[in-house]
């Protein structure tokens, strides 16, 4: 299972005016993380006013649209070909002989 980042305690520990080093400390998180989540957060133009009532899923989606999206993992299968090649002869089951 993946680990999502903490986006929301990140914020509020940046919020108290807290260190990134002193704030990944505290969450267990890498500064780069931290220093990442920081600077999404002044790119995005929100105030934390603005995002604080947002559920976690949301605030993720936020700071990481594409991360952990589904991807298919193949493609998609055309039923016409394959019904087309399941009507030939060589797909029927009967026995030959029998």
């Amino acid at each position: 299972m993946f680990k999502k980042t903490k986006v929301r305690s990140i914020l509020e520990l940046l919020g108290k005016n807290l260190s990134a080093r002193e704030a990944s400390k505290i969450l267990g998180v890498s500064r780069n993380t931290v220093a990442e989540v920081q600077v999404l957060f002044l790119q995005s133009d929100k105030s934390w006013d603005d995002i604080s009532e947002w559920d976690d899923d949301r605030l993720y989606e936020l700071f990481y649209p594409d991360k952990f999206k589904y991807k298919p993992r193949y493609a998609p299968v055309d039923y016409s070909y394959v019904h087309k090649e399941f009507k030939k002869a060589i797909w029927n089951l009967i026995p030959v002989g029998v």
